[in-house]
């Protein structure tokens, strides 16, 4: 309501006017049943079997419901075969298992749905639309199978541990909203994509490097490696579109490539990669839509060290990603205005295209050396360095240092004196330093402005990363 007539009073009796009222409530059931049996022989083989069988509220009638079975075997070596054990190694653990889950959809998105419109058709009486979300009739549930196998190894009596993995997962009708026509009407699209297959590799290496008196030194390294391929979509189907923004670049799902890739309008080239001119105006021709790489990195590599000396301890965390791509939005919308470091480039002044060709007949290239671009002060950058987003699209290698914290225990010697067990005071910084590739000067390519399947443009609708420093105190009774 609105008009209080008593200032503060939110009642629906104290105002005047038409009463502004809304409703969003849901419903989904689910019900299922569930069975685990553990298998153990001569404590060094082990069987592992679960199924469950689930129901939900949320899935057309015939297809509500879905059975996901796990298997895992378990072998300790070194108990089964005592011999193998000695001065080096302690310890080694093989592990096998398969399973299978399935995810559904949540309430009342097998259908379009219709929310209430105001004013429509006219005045007072009660009209509905149907929203922006088309869905596809033959929508279903998500499937994804995994397999793993793994090695555990334990060195110098524990003081080293190696840990080593390797999966392959494939996910059958993955459940994505994706960019439709404009000519539907709709403004997102949620169906299955086909088949994603993925395989990947973790390395876990961890252990005490020094150990001497009150002095200690522990190391922790992990290096992961993932990759997400796009096996098939749909019948006659080889690309869909997760994300499009204008139809000038977005994130999509193609059939033999990594899943996700960024295409993004581009430059045209010669053959030997240079960018061609418009002689008439000395401004690039603008290409189509270009494929320029995946937006998961290749490997991520991560330590973990920490520094024990009497009661004090200092610990950092930090890791490196690389081999994978992002759109940079921030710059984009900056170079519109002309607000970028980009359009100061060359002084506001025209300027020749370096590395630029004249295509003097079909299919041969001349070097352009003194036909300056139109517009140099602001036009070129705002109406055609703007509208090729190959230029937005940037390394998303990093390197963050992304904890370091120096805590100190109070001696026993002090809390036998009061009446808690321990005390630790601290001093902790979050997100202190982060190296990116000079082409990559303006966003933390981490922060991505979806939280959806369409990964890899940022920089621009999200907060900028910070840093924190802290101070904590824990005390345990």
């Amino acid at each position: 309501v609105t008009n209080l007539s008593i200032p503060g009073f939110y009642d629906i009796s104290n105002g005047t006017g038409q009463p502004t009222v809304s409703a969003n409530e849901s419903e989904k059931r689910t019900y299922g049943y569930f069975a685990d049996i553990n298998l153990g022989y001569k404590d060094y083989l082990f069987l592992n079997a679960s199924g469950r069988y689930d129901f939900t509220s949320t899935l057309p009638d015939g297809d509500n419901s879905y059975f996901y079975p796990a298997i895992g075997v378990s072998y300790v070596l070194t108990d089964a075969m005592p011999d193998m054990k000695n001065d080096i190694l302690s310890y080694m653990k093989a592990t096998v298992s398969n399973s299978t889950v399935y995810n559904d959809l949540g309430p009342y998105l097998t259908n379009e749905t219709y929310g209430q419109s105001s004013g429509f058709p006219f005045g007072e009486l009660n009209g509905f639309f149907q929203t922006g979300t088309a869905v596809d009739s033959g929508i279903k549930k998500e499937k994804i199978n995994t397999t793993e196998v793994g090695l555990n190894m334990n060195f110098l009596n524990g003081r080293f541990k190696l840990d080593a993995t390797y999966y392959k997962t494939s996910s059958t009708d993955l459940i994505t909203f994706t960019t439709p026509s404009n000519a539907s009407g709709a403004t997102s699209y949620l169906t299955n994509i086909g088949k994603v297959e993925g395989k990947g590799y973790e390395l876990l290496l961890e252990g005490t490097v020094l150990k001497m008196n009150d002095l200690s030194w522990d190391v922790s390294v992990n290096y992961s490696s993932s990759e997400q391929k796009v096996i098939s979509i749909s019948e006659g189907v080889d690309e869909i579109t997760i994300a499009s923004y204008g139809g000038e670049f977005g994130v999509f799902a193609i059939v033999g490539e990594d899943f996700p890739q960024i295409k993004a309008a581009s430059y045209t080239r010669d053959p030997q990669g240079r960018i061609v001119i418009d002689p008439a105006t000395g401004n690039p021709i603008k290409d189509d839509l270009k494929n320029f790489g995946k937006t998961t990195p290749d490997y991520i590599l991560g330590m973990n060290s920490t520094i024990n000396y009497k009661n004090f301890s200092l610990s950092a965390t930090m890791d490196y990603r690389t081999g994978h791509v992002y759109y940079e939005e921030g710059s984009d919308a900056m170079e519109f205005p002309g607000v970028s470091r980009h359009s100061a480039s060359a002084g506001r002044q025209d300027f020749v295209i370096p590395n630029s060709v004249i295509e003097v007949s079909e299919g041969v290239y001349e070097p352009n050396t003194n036909i300056p671009v139109t517009g140099g002060r602001q036009d070129y950058w705002t109406n055609t360095y703007n509208e090729i987003k190959e230029n937005y699209v940037k390394d998303a290698t990093a390197l963050k240092l992304r904890e370091i914290s120096l805590n100190y225990s109070l001696p026993s010697s002090l809390t036998d004196t009061l009446p808690i067990e321990s005390m630790r005071i601290g001093l902790i910084g979050r997100n202190l330093f982060t190296w990116l590739p000079e082409e990559n000067a303006f966003s933390d390519p981490e922060f991505n402005n979806s939280t959806g399947n369409a990964i890899g443009v940022g920089g621009y609708l999200q907060s900028p990363p910070t840093k924190s420093i802290g101070f904590s105190v824990n005390v345990e009774f």
